[in-house]
């Protein structure tokens, strides 16, 4: 089956889900959106920034991630798919869940590191979940964030069914913060403040514009282990070494 025809036939599937609501009062409709031009982007708060990069952590993307406008603060995520509960009497749609699959972003410092793949949004909790990847390994669906919804869900249907929607103050879960503690072997005034700090927000939007050459599959993400980032600091700091031995020569 080509793209084009995949295409056509999630949207034909997407438009048969939301007719089929005229025939119930209330149904929660799952839509695939990895071929529908849905984005989800990350934006990393002034704050976590400025905090992350004295301590030497830097973030880079991960599968379907790309950054934006060259940042390595603001990333944007594909969205693969998207659950609505709809009702008809009274007219009413509000969001159940989201999944960013196949995209991720890696934290990394000269201590440790550690991978967010495979987004999800649960809204019945107000989290945003992850495939959490450490050296120790991989924990699926780990609750990341907490968060604030500062738009709710917005729809239009002029030009086509679009939905727009913010959410804010990307706080870490409890176990998130012993897992970013631990993973990126935090300094103990770093482990204060993190139950405190805003990461950032997640703006949501979605058209009915095709898109082609986003995967779904989930991303498998490998994260360096500790001694594998010890060899490749000393490496660099080897070949600086050199380099600057010749030139003094």
């Amino acid at each position: 089956m080509t793209t084009a025809l995949r295409a056509s036939r999630q949207m034909l599937i997407a438009s048969g889900l939301l007719a089929s609501v005229a025939g119930a009062q209330a149904l929660t409709v799952t839509m695939p959106t990895s071929l529908i031009d849905a984005q989800a982007q990350f934006n990393f708060s002034d704050t976590a920034s400025n905090v992350m990069a004295n301590m030497g952590f830097s973030v880079s993307a991960l599968g379907n991630t790309r950054s934006v406008g060259g940042s390595i603060w603001n990333y944007m995520m594909p969205v693969t798919q998207v659950a609505l509960d709809v009702s008809l009497f009274p007219w009413d749609l509000s969001p159940v869940s989201g999944q960013a699959s196949g995209s991720g972003l890696l934290i990394q410092g000269d201590n440790g590191a550690l991978s967010l793949a495979n987004f999800g949004l649960d809204f019945s909790r107000n989290v945003l979940t992850a495939d959490l990847g450490t050296s120790t390994g991989i924990i699926k669906n780990f609750d990341v964030y907490s968060f604030k919804v500062d738009q709710d869900l917005h729809l239009s249907t002029s030009g086509g069914l679009s939905m727009k929607m913010s959410l804010q103050n990307m706080i870490l879960t409890s176990g998130a913060q012993a897992q970013f503690a631990s993973a990126l072997q935090l300094e103990p005034f770093a482990v204060v403040i993190l139950p405190r700090l805003n990461f950032g927000s997640l703006d949501i939007n979605i058209s009915p514009s095709l898109r082609f050459n986003v995967s779904d599959k989930p991303l498998i993400a490998a994260v360096p282990e500790n001694s594998t980032l010890l060899m490749l600091v000393t490496g660099m700091f080897g070949i600086g070494f050199v380099a600057r031995h010749r030139m003094v020569r």
